[in-house]
């Protein structure tokens, strides 16, 4: 079984209650960075929408407990398991966000 290549995420700006937070997510050697909003998630964990910058790609994201995560990219859809999930964990984790 291969192993994922390291990703490494940086809060460039935390949101707040009136604006959105700017994150950076790099894998490969290759860095997207995403406009993202807390939205609410009325079935359990924490609800995101993150805004890829320059693709105009908008995943919504959540996270909390295994079971609880989730996103709508096809990462998480082939594998079960994504970039957007563990970035917003590692930033919820660390209570950056």
């Amino acid at each position: 079984m291969s192993q994922s290549p390291p990703r490494f995420i940086r809060l460039l700006r935390a949101p707040t209650p009136t604006d959105v937070g700017l994150l950076a997510i790099t894998t490969r050697g290759k860095t997207g960075f995403y406009v993202f909003k807390e939205i609410p998630s009325a079935i359990g964990g924490r609800g995101f929408e993150m805004h890829r910058l320059g693709l105009g790609t908008v995943y919504h994201v959540r996270v909390g407990k295994p079971e609880e995560c989730a996103c709508e990219c096809i990462g998480f859809y082939r594998h079960g398991k994504c970039k957007h999930i563990q970035g917003l964990l590692a930033l919820v984790g660390h209570a950056m966000i």
